[in-house]
């Protein structure tokens, strides 16, 4: 009795002496140590360029130093995983997209984490929009001469993708499945290859993020049949556009999305929000979004997690539908 005594006392002196390191460590954050914002892809494009805005608002707002660490290859999975092996103390924060948060746990065998579980959000940063390209050359001008062309030349046309199993992918295979239509799906590794064989007569068409391609739309090498979601291109208001209520529309809908390590805690995972969309209106933040035709999206923490959720479900339906084989 005396000794289950000692041990209540101990046990209670423990669970206080916790509380108060716990307490200790929330009033040095955000100061205990640099932010660490990874980033699962090469430096120098749009994904990295926008994390590094992240980066600074944590850094502008909070007032500490925030390093990005760029961490590319392996279909984001080491980068998830290196994010994974930090405390969730929000000092760590990931900048991903919807294959990795939402694909990855459909498409491969071992991703060896599940976005739904292992992650939690901060906010949804920004949409990517899409757009179906063709060359300037190309004697299509809508989507609809597009369709009426596949239809009446069944396996004539090829339209490329830039990685397989990606959103753009997902929603092309649809549309295919939907209209009962016969062409060859291409996947590229990435923009650059697929729009230059585009241009060289290689394919027929390509769906690109639009800012990817919008050097090449301004140069007059390429021409937009479509932005491919109901909302027109801000910056070019004039382009047909997809509904997202059509289900026989060609639509894609992609995010970039900052989350952090689940079990971090709510009220540090708010202040990391608040710090971010203080800089929504900042010109830095305005002007890369404006040079890739990103939308910002930047919903709360709650409304983000629930849209993801939400997400993952929508991505699942499409796999399965795709019928293709995990890797």
């Amino acid at each position: 009795m005396k000794f289950l005594k000692s041990l209540l006392c101990a046990s209670v002196s423990l669970v206080a002496l916790t509380s108060l390191s716990a307490h200790a460590a929330d009033s040095d954050w955000p100061s205990a140590k640099p932010f660490r914002v990874v980033v699962p892809y090469p430096a120098g494009g749009s994904a990295d360029i926008l994390g590094r805005l992240v980066a600074k608002k944590l850094s502008e707002n909070l007032g500490n130093n925030a390093v990005v660490e760029n961490i590319a290859g392996g279909g984001t999975i080491p980068a998830a995983l290196s994010v994974l092996k930090d405390k969730a103390d929000g000092y760590t924060l990931f900048v991903a997209s919807d294959n990795t948060l939402n694909i990855n746990n459909f498409l491969l065998k071992e991703p060896r984490y599940d976005g739904d579980k292992d992650f939690t959000s901060v906010t949804v940063l920004n949409t990517y929009a899409h757009w179906l390209i063709v060359n300037k050359d190309s004697p299509f001008n809508t989507m609809e001469d597009l369709k009426k062309f596949i239809l009446e030349n069944p396996n004539k046309a090829s339209i490329s993708v830039n990685t397989i199993g990606g959103s753009a992918y997902l929603a092309l295979d649809k549309w295919k499945k939907e209209n009962k239509l016969d062409f060859e799906i291409i996947p590229y590794r990435g923009s650059p290859p697929a729009v230059s064989d585009l241009i060289g007569g290689v394919t027929t068409a390509h769906i690109d993020v639009a800012g990817s391609s919008m050097s090449y739309y301004e140069g007059g090498k390429v021409k937009p049949l479509a932005v491919l979601q109901s909302q027109p291109l801000k910056k070019i208001p004039s382009i047909q556009t997809q509904s997202y209520d059509d289900p026989k529309a060609l639509t894609v809908k992609s995010n970039l999305s900052v989350v952090v390590k689940n079990g971090t805690p709510p009220q540090i995972i708010e202040k990391l929000y608040q710090a971010i969309k203080k800089g929504e209106h900042d010109k830095d933040f305005t002007d890369a979004l404006n040079l890739f035709a990103y939308e910002p999206v930047l919903t709360p923490p709650a409304e983000s997690r629930k849209f993801i959720l939400e997400e993952t479900q929508r991505y699942k339906k499409l796999v399965d539908a795709s019928g293709l084989e995990k890797q």
